[in-house]
C-alpha cells in the first residue's frame, strides 16, 4: 500500500510539471503561494510567491511595542522589488498606485473604539458599497457629491457615510482606499458627522489571509516581505485592528444595513444587533478560522449575514435557496423595527429597489466608470452619480442585472 501511494504521488508530480511547463499555469492555494512553472514571471516555484513587479504597495503599519513601523513595497526594475521599513514620525504618507501618483497624509490613531449600531439623524445619509480597492471611483463619487472636497477632506458636515462592506479585494489600491476611509472617519467626527463601515465577505477575506480576489501585484509584495497577506493585516497591525472593530449590521433611522442579506435560517434566532456584533468581535480575530468554517454561522455561513443573496436573487440552482418572499422581507423588518434595508453584494447596473421599495441594492460596477451611491435625505431617497445627478431608484427586476 505504502509503494502504491508513493507511486501515485510520483505520477502526479511528474504529471503535474509537465502540464505545468507546456501550459505555463501551476496550482495556487489559498494563502496565494504557487506550485508548479510560472509563465508570466518565467520561474518554478514550490508554494512560493510569483515575483511579480509592485509600482508601489503600503503602508502598511506595524505595532511594535507602543510604537508603529510602516511597511512599503516599490518596484525600481522590473523584476526587482524593494521593501522599506521606517518609524512613523507624525502623520503617514499615503502614495496612491495610479496615474498621477496622488498623496495625502493621514494622523494615525493608536487606537479605536468599536462602531456604534444604532443612530438617528436628520441629516444627510450617502451609501456605497463593493468599492472593492479602486481608489479613484471612490474618490471621484464622493468628490461630485460632496462627502470629500478636492483635497481629499471631509467636506460632509454632519452627513453620515455608510460603507456596506467590501472596501477591498479585486483592485489595485487597497491600502490607499482604507486609508483615505480611516482618515475620514476621524474627520468627520471632528465635524459632527459619521463614517460607517459595515464589513463584507471580502473584508473576511482580507483578514483571514484567502487570497482568491486579490490583485496579482500583491503577490509581489508578499513574495518581496517574506510574509503573508494573514500577517500583513493581523491584529498587529494598525489598519488590522481599526477593521475588527467594524459591525456586520447598522441600522440608520429606519434603514438596515447589511452586506449579504438576512436569510431565514438567520432570522429564526432573532439576533439583536449586540448579539451580531458580539459575533464580529469574537470571529473576526486571526484564530477564528474554524469558527467561519461552520455552514450555519450566523455572519460567515453560506446564508450568513455575509453571504447570503436571497434578497436580490434566486439561488437554488448553488443549493443555496430561492429568492426571499416579501413574507420574509417584511418579518426582518418587523423583527428589527425597520422600514427598509440596503445590501451590497449582488451586482446590478444602477441602485434600485425591489420588494416593494422595501430593499435597496446598492452594488454596481465601480470599475467600469459608472459608479453610484445611495442618496438619503429625510423621506426621500435617490440614486447620485460621478457628476453629482440626483436621480431616481429603478425597479431593479427592470433593470439589467450583472
Amino acid at each position: 500500500m505504502f509503494k502504491i501511494t508513493v507511486l501515485l504521488t510520483l505520477i502526479f508530480f511528474i504529471s503535474l510539471v509537465v502540464i505545468s511547463r507546456f501550459s505555463g499555469v501551476g496550482i495556487r492555494v489559498s494563502d496565494g503561494s504557487y506550485l508548479g512553472y510560472s509563465a508570466s514571471t518565467d520561474e518554478w516555484l514550490i508554494f512560493e510567491y510569483q515575483n511579480i513587479p509592485v509600482m508601489h504597495d503600503g503602508p502598511y503599519v506595524f505595532v511594535e511595542s507602543s510604537k508603529l513601523l510602516a511597511l512599503r513595497v516599490e518596484s525600481f526594475k522590473q523584476t526587482i522589488n524593494k521593501v522599506t521599513r521606517s518609524p512613523v514620525d507624525g502623520d503617514l504618507l499615503v502614495t496612491v498606485d495610479n496615474k498621477s501618483k496622488t498623496q495625502f497624509t493621514v494622523p494615525l490613531r493608536q487606537s479605536d473604539p468599536r462602531s456604534q449600531l444604532n443612530y438617528s439623524t436628520t441629516e444627510k445619509v450617502l451609501a456605497i458599497s463593493d468599492i472593492e480597492g479602486n481608489f479613484d471611483a471612490a474618490a471621484k463619487l464622493l468628490i461630485a457629491n460632496g462627502v470629500i472636497d478636492s483635497s481629499l477632506r471631509w467636506s460632509f458636515g454632519k452627513g453620515h457615510l455608510v460603507l456596506i462592506g467590501d472596501m477591498v479585494d479585486r483592485g489595485t489600491n487597497v491600502l490607499p482606499t482604507l486609508w483615505l476611509l480611516y482618515k475620514l472617519e476621524a474627520e468627520a467626527k471632528n465635524a459632527g458627522g459619521h463614517l460607517h463601515y459595515v464589513l463584507g465577505n471580502h473584508e473576511r477575506y482580507l483578514l483571514d489571509g484567502r487570497t482568491k480576489s486579490v490583485a496579482k501585484k500583491y503577490f509581489g509584495t508578499y513574495r518581496a516581505t517574506g510574509m503573508t497577506q494573514r500577517q500583513l493585516w493581523s491584529e498587529n497591525t494598525l489598519l488590522g485592528r481599526w477593521l475588527r472593530t467594524k459591525p456586520a449590521l447598522l441600522k440608520i433611522n429606519d434603514i438596515l444595513y447589511v452586506h449579504g442579506g438576512i436569510s431565514p435560517e438567520v432570522l429564526t434566532q432573532r439576533p439583536t444587533l449586540e448579539f451580531i456584533d458580539n459575533l464580529a468581535k469574537e470571529s473576526f480575530v486571526t484564530s477564528g478560522t474554524n469558527i467561519k468554517n461552520i455552514d450555519d454561522h450566523i455572519l460567515h455561513g453560506s446564508k450568513g449575514l455575509l453571504f447570503y443573496r436571497g434578497l436580490a436573487k434566486d439561488m437554488s440552482h448553488y443549493n443555496l435557496g430561492k429568492k426571499a418572499s416579501e413574507k420574509h422581507v417584511e418579518k426582518i423588518l418587523e423583527v428589527y423595527g425597520a422600514q427598509k434595508i440596503a445590501i451590497g453584494h449582488t451586482l446590478t447596473k444602477h441602485i434600485g429597489f425591489d420588494f416593494n421599495d422595501k430593499v435597496v441594492r446598492v452594488d454596481v460596477d465601480h470599475a467600469s466608470g459608472e459608479s453610484e451611491a445611495l442618496l438619503i435625505e429625510g423621506r426621500d431617497i435617490s440614486r447620485v452619480n460621478t457628476k453629482g445627478q440626483k436621480l431616481p431608484l429603478i425597479q431593479i427586476e427592470s433593470a439589467e442585472i450583472l
